[in-house]
């Protein structure tokens, strides 16, 4: 605890890990393609602040993983489970939002809310996992 925690009794928190649920390989497609995919090309956490997003999305979206990469087959929306490998394990995660790549960087798109909450084929978006772990890039997104 901190100097000023201890003396005002505030509880220092550890941090929520989410991993997502375990998929069994056997329910996977055949040969990895989904009707539904897209290939990771950057991953990374997001911290949003409460002013510029709101208190209910920053609370939400705080420490969650976000994938960006193009969508090769189908489409997602939000709410939509998806199945990613993490450290060779398929597990399944909700999608929190997608947010379609424009011309704006990732804070200012998700900050502007004007995204659909839908992407399909050949579009190039940023989707908000319930994750607090990282995929590697060129992993593959899919949905079943």
């Amino acid at each position: 605890m901190g100097f000023f925690s201890s003396l005002f009794g505030k509880k220092e928190t550890v941090p929520e890990v989410v991993l997502g649920q375990p998929v069994a390989p056997e329910t996977l497609p055949a040969g990895g393609i989904f009707p539904n995919m897209m290939r990771i090309n950057e991953s990374f956490t997001t911290t949003p602040k409460a002013t510029v997003v709101g208190i209910k999305r920053a609370k939400m979206y705080k420490g969650r993983t976000v994938v960006c990469g193009v969508v090769t087959a189908g489409s997602f929306n939000r709410d939509d489970n998806v199945i990613v490998t993490i450290d060779g394990a398929p597990v399944q995660a909700p999608i929190l939002d997608v947010v379609p790549v424009g011309n704006m960087n990732f804070m200012d798109e998700v900050a502007a809310n004007m995204h659909k909450h839908t992407v399909g084929e050949g579009a190039t978006a940023w989707l908000i996992l319930d994750l607090t772990v990282l995929p590697a890039v060129n992993t593959v997104v899919g949905k079943l």
